[in-house]
């Protein structure tokens, strides 16, 4: 499939001198962005004069994921800086003559009638929007394009700085996707991809991603999570609501959730808030028996969630609620929400 695919898009890039964008998914975290980069470094490994754009819709707000971003000076673009706000079928046809996702699938990160060229994901999606894909249940899918890079025999430098940042960028989406190699979606190619990796990361870069600044806000996020009001637990089941949240502040929601499941007792977390008219969800499961991917598209719907071994997330609008949120009705329309939706979950998780 891999060299198939790579062959395809040899061709096709010999035919579209038009420029190539590489889509990810609205808010990327590490594998997101280090994929999309490797990706785009095989786009200029087959054709060097084709322009390739990395874009994704949403913001990157994550701590680590900033900070990944700062050290290793990443350049890629949001959607809207691209096309000048919101961008439509007509706009990616005049701008781009071939389109890459990368860690998610074209029905989540582009307009209705665009089809991608060739989708790489590494979760349990499924697309009818894209010529070519690759879909693995492997641990990330900076390890799938590790493969595609290797099959083209794109050899890195630990001495050229923009060979270390690369590789620095996919073995950290390669560890933090896997857990450290330790989850039980990790394959042999994760294995092979990461030992490969290490051997032209900067160490010190690598240092100061793993060990990026905690701002203040988490631990107060953290506090709030804390108060019985705001969260139960129920047969190994925690469900925790943290209210309304400025959208460069949802990744706590995550961070959260990671933390949840690892708490004694607990064996699957729950974490919730409101961000920008949307309840936003990460799950974290430690059950083996736990399909985290149904289990999300049981409670929040196909449409709206999703996930992979041990890990998912979901988007709901507000609007789906039936609720006309104001702001002399905030809270209570808050309280309502959280105790349907922990209701909700403790119920959905024991069916």
């Amino acid at each position: 499939m891999c060299l198939k695919n790579i062959e395809k898009l040899r061709e096709r890039l010999s035919d579209h001198p038009k420029p190539v964008v590489i889509v990810t998914h609205d808010n990327p975290d590490p594998d997101a962005i280090a994929a999309s980069l490797g990706m785009r470094r095989i786009v200029q490994s087959i054709n060097p004069d084709v322009e390739c754009d990395v874009i994704y819709g949403g913001e990157i707000s994550h701590p680590q994921n900033k900070t990944l971003m700062n050290v290793l000076g990443v350049n890629i673009t949001t959607k809207r800086d691209v096309f000048e706000g919101e961008a439509e079928k007509k706009d990616y046809e005049e701008k781009y003559g071939t389109v890459i996702v990368v860690d998610t699938i074209p029905e989540r990160c582009l307009p209705k009638g665009i089809k991608a060229f060739l989708t790489i994901d590494h979760h349990r999606n499924e697309t009818k929007n894209s010529e070519l894909q690759d879909i693995r249940e492997v641990g990330a899918s900076a390890s799938i394009v590790w493969e595609y890079m290797a099959s083209q025999t794109i050899k890195l430098s630990a001495d050229v700085d923009t060979d270390s940042s690369l590789a620095t960028a996919m073995l950290v989406g390669i560890k933090t996707d896997t857990q450290d190699l330790v989850s039980e979606n990790t394959k042999d190619i994760d294995f092979t991809s990461y030992k490969h990796l290490l051997e032209y990361v900067n160490r010190r870069q690598l240092s100061s991603i793993i060990n990026y600044p905690i701002p203040p806000y988490h631990f107060d996020l953290r506090s709030k999570l804390d108060n019985p009001e705001n969260f139960k637990i129920d047969n190994g089941v925690f469900v925790g609501g943290l209210g309304y949240m400025m959208s460069s502040r949802r990744d706590a929601i995550a961070t959260l959730a990671e933390e949840r499941a690892r708490m004694e007792g607990v064996d699957t977390a729950f974490v919730f808030g409101i961000v920008d008219d949307c309840i936003v969800a990460s799950v974290r499961s430690n059950g083996v028996a736990v399909d985290v991917n149904a289990l999300c598209q049981r409670i929040f719907g196909k449409e709206y969630g999703g996930g992979k071994m041990n890990a998912g997330a979901a988007r709901v609008p507000l609007s789906n609620f039936l609720f006309d949120v104001t702001d002399c009705n905030k809270e209570k329309m808050w309280d309502a929400i959280k105790s349907c939706l922990i209701e909700v979950i403790l119920k959905k998780t024991q069916e």
